[in-house]
């Protein structure tokens, strides 16, 4: 971390925490009586107590501070991601679900055929300049600094005019008239997201997530406290764009409250060189996976309604939001650790199938989860004006099973230096669906959609980075199937079980009958994990070990 002069922050290094002392005895811990104390009676349970609880409190603090080994900052900012996340999605997912009783599907859609455009505009002009920073080898990268915030700057300036000189054309495209001065305001946003403070990618590089925290839930807590209370006073689409600019300005005034670096506009040619070299790869493969990930989105607001893009966009948040989160910790954290180890290849395969193994015991019973309840969610949550949507949020919940594991390859081609690999497996993903997303969604509408959005990465991108994984890392494609036999029995087997249930099972109350169901299904998967850990040489319990004996550094 650096502060405003350039230096590094003596507050966020490896050094020890003051409180753990020099390997001294502390006083409160001690087993010696105090001398002055007297003798022993019940009244010195007390301070003894005390004692205790401020010792636990320092152990906990510790066990979350930045600094120690490698192993143990993964682990840790593990944690900070994971709480960053659940918090983040979870403050969302309330806001979303209070949204969709007060809005239309068609005010959903009508921002996303908006943001759409806008994502599209920011992927193709997308820099890599974060990955870039991330993955170099010097830990002190204020050098690079200035001049990747001026050409990012520069770049939030140019979306921004380009955004409102398409807005009355793109509105057209999709002949939809209203989306044109909602593309006007949140033009805005590409232009406030270049202000941002370059100094928090340290956040990021060094592992600091604790700070990485505060940063971002902040924007997350502005988000939801405005949108939701302009939804209420206003009932329309609006709540939604001026929510998603106010966000925005609260992410740009945060960077520089949370940081001490203070950019300058400057152009250094060969740091920017540098970065564009790196960069270029990140710039094509977010390109890419914008066709991959928006596609069908485009799809579905070009062939359908702008209802039918709302109903398959809360469908998509829905399913992949809980998966995505599980993905995005891992990608996010394991990304520096990778760029660490790279030099290791071993070392990099292990930790690979470690992560592996940790990111699908979580992301298949919830694949698994949603797509048994998804009917009773809907009815009960949603209310009977979504039910469109329950089919295609059952194929996606299928689909962010299968993603979860797209996800775990791609911090290992960042971090090997090869984001060509990343480019080139989305570019198969793209050509695979755009064979087949047309004519599947004009016969089957959103489940044709969704459908083809699986067969993508099915047939395009998981051959592929099985493939190259055995090439470039050694990748045992045995010891990877075993991995995944695990975690599909238990999920698969908590799935059975939930949904012969729910077929027998008869409560009026769509909601309570969704707890049971939600209680019951954890049950389950726990019991057949516990059953596969202990007789069938499941090593999730080690690997969890492993992470805890981390955290305590």
């Amino acid at each position: 971390m650096t502060d405003g002069d350039g230096e590094r922050d003596p507050d966020t290094g490896d050094e020890r925490d003051p409180d753990a002392g020099d390997g001294e005895r502390d006083p409160d811990a001690g087993d010696e009586r105090d001398p002055d104390a007297g003798p022993r009676t019940e009244t010195n349970s007390e301070p003894k107590r005390a004692s205790l609880l401020r010792r636990s409190l320092r152990a906990v603090t510790r066990s979350f501070a930045p600094g120690g080994d490698l192993a143990t900052r993964t682990a840790r900012s593990g944690v900070w991601m994971t709480a960053l996340n659940v918090s983040r999605r979870a403050l969302e997912l309330v806001a979303l679900l209070v949204l969709a009783r007060l809005l239309t599907p068609d005010d959903f859609g009508l921002l996303g055929i908006a943001l759409l455009v806008l994502t599209g505009l920011d992927r193709f002009s997308q820099l890599g300049f974060t990955s870039a920073l991330i993955q170099n080898r010097e830990e002190n990268v204020d050098r690079y600094l200035d001049t990747a915030w001026s050409l990012q700057l520069l770049r939030g300036l140019i979306l921004g005019g380009v955004t409102l000189l398409i807005a009355g054309p793109a509105a057209d495209f999709f002949n939809e008239p209203a989306v044109e001065p909602i593309l006007q305001v949140v033009a805005l946003t590409p232009v406030l997201a270049g202000f941002e403070n370059p100094g928090v990618i340290y956040f990021q590089k060094d592992l600091e997530f604790h700070r990485q925290f505060v940063h971002l839930m902040s924007t997350s807590v502005v988000y939801v406290g405005v949108t939701i209370a302009l939804a209420f006073l206003w009932g329309n689409v609006w709540a939604l764009v001026v929510g998603k600019v106010v966000s925005e300005v609260s992410q740009t005034v945060v960077s520089y409250l949370i940081h001490g670096y203070r950019p300058r506009p400057k152009l250094d040619r060969e740091a920017a060189s540098e970065l564009i070299g790196f960069g270029k790869w990140v710039t094509v493969s977010s390109i890419i996976y914008f066709l991959a990930d928006e596609g069908d989105d485009f799809v579905v607001g070009w062939l359908l309604t702008a209802a039918s893009l709302g109903f398959y966009r809360l469908a998509y948040r829905l399913a992949l939001t809980p998966v995505s989160e599980v993905t995005g910790v891992v990608s996010t954290v394991m990304f520096p650790a990778y760029s660490k180890l790279q030099d290791d290849l071993r070392a990099v395969r292990e930790a690979f199938f470690k992560t592996i193994q940790l990111t699908t015991a979580l992301t298949f019973p919830i694949g698994v989860g949603i797509l048994v309840v998804a009917p009773l969610f809907v009815e009960g949550v949603l209310g009977t004006e979504w039910t469109p949507m329950v089919e295609a949020l059952q194929i996606l919940s299928v689909y962010g099973l299968i993603i979860s594991l797209a996800a775990s390859f791609g911090p290992v081609w960042l971090a090997l230096g090869r984001p060509d690999i990343t480019a080139k497996i989305g570019a198969l993903r793209v050509a695979v669906m755009a064979v087949i997303i047309y004519p599947a969604t004009t016969e089957f509408g959103l489940v044709g959609t969704a459908g083809a959005v699986i067969a993508a990465y099915l047939l395009g991108g998981l051959p592929a980075d099985l493939f190259l994984a055995k090439r470039h890392m050694g990748l045992g494609l045995t010891r990877f199937a075993r991995e995944l036999a695990f975690p599909a029995a238990a999920a698969g087997s908590m799935g059975a079980v939930v949904w012969t249930v729910r077929e027998a099972l008869v409560i009026e109350a769509a909601l309570l009958e969704l707890a049971v169901l939600v209680a019951l299904g954890v049950v389950v998967y726990a019991a057949v994990a516990v059953a596969l850990v202990r007789g069938f040489g499941w090593q999730l319990e080690q690997n969890v070990r492993s992470v805890a004996s981390a955290l305590g550094g």
